[in-house]
């Protein structure tokens, strides 16, 4: 929670979230860390290419940060997204598909054209599992959370 996120270089915030094995703390450094690193762009890049199940995760809920606040990444990059996780959020491990599909309704969240986006790749994409151990804790449905979403900020 001291750490500057501007001093930090790749290789530290790698080798933090390398020593992470609970989605809590993977949350932690990619919230005060991560998303306000100069290293945004390719953290990016580097963690949602991952197939490990805590990188992906950091990852995706970067790119959730990401779509709510970046105003250097446009829609379609955002598109593109999208795109990516339809393709992978089934087949990608539990936490990860957990932040891919906050990463959805965040995409879906950030403008009208990447609202009907988000919708359109959610009902391609369907019913999202993910296993949240022995806690009261659901998966939202993506394009329910959208709408609500969107609803109250009209």
């Amino acid at each position: 929670m001291i750490a500057d996120p501007k001093a930090r270089t790749i290789e530290q915030l790698e080798q933090w979230l390398n020593d992470i094995d609970y989605y809590c703390l993977t949350d932690v450094l990619v919230t005060h860390l991560a998303s306000k690193s100069p290293l945004l762009p390719e953290l990016l890049e580097r963690w949602t290419a991952s197939d490990r199940e805590w990188t992906g995760r950091a990852g995706w809920q970067l790119m959730a940060h990401a779509a709510m606040k970046s105003k250097t990444h446009g829609d379609d990059y955002f598109l593109r997204q999208l795109e990516r996780i339809q393709a992978r959020i089934h087949s990608s491990p539990n936490r990860a598909r957990d932040a891919m599909n906050a990463a959805l309704i965040a995409i879906g969240m950030r403008s009208e054209p990447l609202e009907a986006a988000a919708l359109a790749a959610a009902a391609r994409i369907g019913k999202v599992d993910v296993d949240h151990g022995e806690t009261a804790c659901k998966t939202p449905d993506a394009a329910a959370y959208i709408a609500k979403a969107k609803s109250r900020k009209r």
